[in-house]
């Protein structure tokens, strides 16, 4: 697990299994009780939002609950500022001990705020917010200052140090994930605690790869390693030690190279310019970003998934096929769909066989005996494998294995049981979440999933968040010699799109985008690309994709959708498209096309589509952000167009009050939709 995660998760694990005390740790500590029993994680924003009937977390159950946040905001300097809270339920904020804030909100959401003065250095803030269950619980804190407006608190400003019962109930959540990242159920009968409809913890219903054409996509020695042992090859790798000799081993992979034919590749060799293009897509698609390049030799700091072995890996023309459809055989992998042409499928895959070497000893097997050996290991419990049926595999219940202590897959040494060779940090996190009730795998909390999945997809390998930079932007020295490499067009293009751009922070965009969008564009769907001039391109993760959507706007305290619209008013609008112009307006259309209106000018950095904000962009994030753009992103080309946060210097248009002039641009931009 990445970024946050592992700046929170793993700081408190490890910590507290080194027994020194817990130091702090970045976001703020959310303790969650209802029904008489309390559950904590760690967040990062003081906010939340819960709709009605849903639970505040999978480990409690729906209905009224109340929850503690606390936290220290870190200030540099002693200073005032205004904090203020959005409500639905009753909240208390109390800072340094004294209370600075009561609120209650019903079915719409209600505003306090209150100006206090921060010390210099670490402020204790404590909320504590009750619902009642009868309406969505909401919560979002704000802070404002004389140098910006109102806005969250961001994530970067808050620490805390992990209490006893945070540190139990991270390993509990690590446990759940693995429990389902592990496959615990394809042998062990859990009844009817996971929902076959997807109702309960996503993740619990993942499957394994299917192996149908195998044989038409994997070499037999790949295979035949692989089988043998899986982490010799992937240390990461889910997949368990069957404990197979290299006979058996040989054998199972026998077997499957008889699902399916490989199919010949049209060209045997590429020519050296093909597999440089390869190299350049590698490093500008922000493949370096998870993977190390195959001919990578040194140890990596940043923990990317080797390629070494790919080529002794995949038949040749089954490469490019997985490159252009990841997920044909597996739904649930973390290799995502940059939705690749057949000639950058190509390129791709020159580069990555040309670069690859490393290889897999020959290994002649019994296809009749492996077949067995499939079907009596249990290989179909977590593999659709063609013509075998499950297996009757004797595995205890899962009832027997909470009872029997660490036995079998959780022992230090399995014996004869799958080896899934489990960290002691593992096998802890296991042991923690199987002593619960398990009820948790029959719901879940859009906000964790979100975090859970930005954590197994490795979303910031590419995008920055919460002040931390992203693999990519770690590893440019690496992209150099790929980019000069690949072979430069003769005739460059005008506006044609930039290698090496940095895309967009991942910290507010719970805030900023509507979940529907979102969902839509993560999910690699969207039908445009909001940056056209970037070289990079978002891949679609399908499955997880509106889920993650949906938790992100909970972590920002935001409901799915933003109150509708009123019918734009017609002098508004004429107004708003005034002020996005350049006769006496904001030159907004130097940088920003508007539907099919291009840009006129752009000097330095293009903007995106302005005729598309109303279906992506929520309003409050857009007032937010033409108040105070570098507040949002400190590496914007966006100029600041109030310098007080109340006027701007058109004076002769709505009296020069920046919020009635930006709602005038909205519902300019609105009535384009």
């Amino acid at each position: 697990m990445r970024r946050f995660l592992i700046a929170t998760l793993s700081a408190i694990l490890l910590t507290d299994f080194a027994g020194a005390a817990p130091e702090k740790v970045p976001g703020i500590s959310v303790t969650f009780t209802a029904a008489g029993k309390s559950d904590t994680r760690t967040a990062r924003l003081c906010a939340l939002y819960i709709p009605k009937g849903a639970p505040a977390t999978p480990f409690l159950p729906a209905g009224p609950f109340t929850a503690k946040l606390e936290g220290d905001v870190d200030s540099p300097l002693r200073g005032d500022y205004t904090f203020g809270v959005e409500v639905r339920g009753q909240v208390k904020v109390s800072m340094n001990g004294q209370q600075i804030l009561d609120a209650a909100g019903a079915a719409a959401a209600q505003y306090a705020d209150k100006q206090v003065q921060l010390q210099k250095g670490a402020n204790h803030f404590t909320v504590e917010f009750a619902s009642d269950g009868e309406d969505d619980a909401q919560l979002q804190l704000h802070w404002a200052s004389k140098e910006f407006p109102r806005e969250p608190v961001p994530p970067t400003s808050w620490t805390h140090t992990p209490a006893p019962d945070e540190i139990a109930d991270a390993k509990k959540r690590e446990g759940r994930m693995l429990f389902a990242e592990l496959h615990c159920t394809a042998c062990h009968d859990v009844g009817t605690l996971v929902p076959k409809d997807g109702s309960g913890m996503m993740e619990a219903t993942m499957t394994a790869p299917d192996l149908a054409d195998a044989g038409a996509r994997f070499r037999p020695e790949w295979i035949a390693a692989w089988v043998e042992n899986p982490r010799a090859i992937r240390p990461s790798a889910t997949m368990p030690a069957l404990h197979a000799t290299k006979e058996q081993s040989a054998d199972i992979a026998a077997f499957l190279a008889t699902l399916g034919t490989p199919a010949k590749v049209s060209v045997e060799k590429p020519a050296a310019e093909v597999a440089d293009a390869g190299g350049g897509l590698f490093a500008n698609l922000g493949c370096i970003a998870c993977h190390t390049p195959p001919d990578f030799a040194a140890k990596d700091e940043h923990a990317r998934i080797p390629l070494a072995q790919v080529a002794g890996k995949f038949q040749p023309a089954a490469l490019g096929e997985f490159l252009k459809n990841p997920m044909a055989h597996n739904a649930w992998t973390r290799m995502p769909n940059f939705r690749l042409n057949d000639t950058e499928a190509a390129q791709l895959t020159a580069y990555l066989l040309a670069t690859a070497k490393t290889e897999f000893p020959a290994a002649t097997g019994d296809a009749t005996r492996g077949k067995a050996l499939v079907a009596s290991r249990g290989c179909v419990n977590c593999h659709a494998i063609p013509g075998i049926e499950k297996s009757t595999l004797a595995a205890p219940s899962l009832a027997a294995v909470m009872t029997a202590g660490a036995k079998g897959c959780l022992a230090e040494s399995e014996g004869k049981a799958p080896g899934f060779a489990l960290s002691p940090r593992q096998r802890e996190g296991l042991a923690a979440f199987l002593a619960t009730d398990l009820a948790s795998l029959k719901q879940d909390v859009p906000a964790e999933f979100a975090e859970r999945q930005i954590a197994r997809m490795n979303c910031t390998a590419c995008h920055p968040r919460d002040g931390q930079q992203s693999t990519w932007q770690k590893v440019e020295d690496e992209m150099g010699a790929l980019q000069s490499a690949a072979q430069r067009p003769t005739d460059p293009v005008e506006g044609a799109p930039i290698a090496g751009t940095v895309v967009p922070h991942l910290t507010w965009f719970g805030e900023k985008l509507l979940p529907g969008w979102m969902g839509s564009f993560i999910a690699g769907a969207a039908p445009y690309k909001p940056r056209p001039w970037i070289v990079a391109r978002m891949p679609g993760f399908g499955g997880p994709a509106m889920g993650i959507a949906v938790g992100l706007a909970q972590q920002h305290g935001l409901p799915l959708s933003d109150a509708p619209e009123p019918a734009p008013d017609k002098e508004k609008v004429a107004l708003g498209e005034k002020l996005t112009g350049s006769d006496g307006g904001f030159n907004c259309t130097t940088c920003h096309a508007v539907k099919d209106q291009a840009a006129t000018a752009v000097f330095e950095a293009p903007g995106v589509n302005l005729g598309n904000t109303a279906e992506r962009v929520r309003k409050a994030w857009f007032h937010r952000w033409l108040l105070a753009p570098l507040r949002v992103d400190a590496e914007t080309k966006m100029p600041k167009f109030s310098e007080d946060g109340v006027t701007t210097q058109i004076t002769d248009v709505l009296g020069g009050k920046a919020a009635d002039q930006f709602d005038a641009i909205w519902q300019y931009l609105h009535s384009l939709n």
